[in-house]
């Protein structure tokens, strides 16, 4: 798709229509609805770019949520490892001050 003046003054002349101030008067900046093979062909590029992009952008995608699952459950198992160890401490604790509650009244 060009961008020089030439291309720039053909669209701008299929832009004019028939209008009451009389033919090929200027009502502002409307295509015509017919685009030329040129034009479908560099859509068909940007479409087909575009859809190769979004391929690429779902693969990836895939790829981070199949990472991030993996990540969830390591991190699930560090937690329920971390609650076993805090059960464990309470457990500990529980039992030290038991010894100790029974080492008062052995001394007394």
């Amino acid at each position: 798709m060009g961008t020089d003046k030439k291309h720039v003054k053909l669209q701008f002349e299929r832009c004019k229509t028939i209008s009451p101030a009389g033919e090929g008067a200027e009502v502002g900046p409307r295509r015509s609805p017919i685009a030329t093979s040129g034009e479908h062909q560099d859509l068909r590029q940007i479409l087909g770019t575009m859809q190769h992009s979004l391929t690429q952008i779902d693969g990836k995608l895939d790829s981070l949520l199949y990472r991030m699952d993996r990540m969830s459950e390591r991190l699930d198992q560090h937690v329920e490892r971390l609650d076993q160890s805090e059960k464990r401490v309470s457990e500990v604790e529980d039992a030290q001050t038991e010894l100790a509650t029974r080492q008062v009244k052995l001394n007394n």
